[in-house]
């Protein structure tokens, strides 16, 4: 029985884990011992957004400390969906990336400690819709409702290609995975031909109208060699997104809305790909 680390940093692929030895375990609760309830503007909100999201530290009943779930990042370490926010002061984040650093493959050498260093830049996700949207051409594009979303039973275990395509699968879904064809590289060509033949098809913009049953639109994005990205546009007429096992939301990497996701602030996501439609008759898994 031990806890388990998980690397926020994927927002399609599966996110890293590790599980602790027994010195890490002892150092762990040395740490967490000390953190203090949140009293100032700490609280992180929305962090990261799309890359590196922090840590999660979560271990079940049977674990002789009890259960936890606590994402740590930016100084901060929040206890959950309802729990109060902790003061990360004993630099258990930091600790956290120096033991996952001999753990990692198939990221850009040195990314996670140069993100490690850099001061997160948090903001807190809108909860309405927001203005100077373009205007949204597909008749069947979903509203924007993160509540259905952002819900303990729904939000780690679905991705941004469950909810680019509407679906909450709670499979973490994978381009492809459902027909046999997965994508073998995080290239767009790859991935693109993965979710064709899931049933989604590409197009060169997003102005063109789609009737009822015609479905609406989404945008692949990717990493490259690394991890791919969804978004989808909303009937507001703004795109919205889901990275990874953390919120949805209608806002990039800046905090700001997001009109165009050819345009917008992806992080490291830096390749755009294509636009696509999806229906509520692609099958996904």
């Amino acid at each position: 029985m031990t806890s388990r680390v998980t690397l926020q940093i994927f927002s399609g692929r599966p996110n890293p884990t590790l599980l602790l030895d027994d010195r890490q375990e002892h150092e762990l609760h040395e740490r967490l011992s000390g953190l203090k309830t949140v009293t100032d503007r700490r609280a992180p909100g929305a962090f990261g957004g799309l890359g590196y999201r922090g840590f999660i530290l979560s271990r079940d009943a049977t674990h002789p400390a009890g259960p936890l779930s606590l994402l740590v990042h930016a100084g901060v370490a929040e206890g959950g969906f309802l729990s109060p926010s902790l003061v990360d002061d004993s630099g258990v984040e930091a600790w956290l990336g120096d033991i996952f650093k001999g753990h990692l493959k198939g990221l850009p050498a040195g990314y996670l400690e140069a993100a490690l260093r850099q001061p997160a830049q948090g903001f807190h996700l809108p909860q309405g819709v927001v203005g100077g949207c373009p205007a949204c051409h597909a008749a069947d594009a979903p509203a924007y409702n993160p509540g259905a979303w952002n819900i303990p039973a729904v939000q780690p275990y679905n991705n941004c290609y469950n909810y680019a395509n509407n679906q909450a699968t709670n499979t973490f879904a994978q381009p492809g995975r459902a027909t046999g064809h997965p994508a073998a590289q995080m290239q767009c060509g790859d991935v693109q031909a993965a979710a064709t033949s899931d049933g989604l098809h590409a197009v060169p913009n997003f102005t063109g109208n789609l009737g009822p049953g015609q479905g609406w639109y989404v945008a692949l994005v990717i990493w490259p060699n690394v991890d791919y990205h969804w978004y989808r546009q909303d009937s507001v007429g703004c795109w919205s997104h889901k990275p990874g096992q953390t919120a949805v939301r209608n806002v990039d990497n800046g905090g700001q809305p997001i009109t165009d996701p050819q345009t917008c602030d992806r992080g490291p996501y830096v390749n755009f790909c294509t636009y696509m439609v999806t229906t509520r008759g692609v099958h996904i898994r």
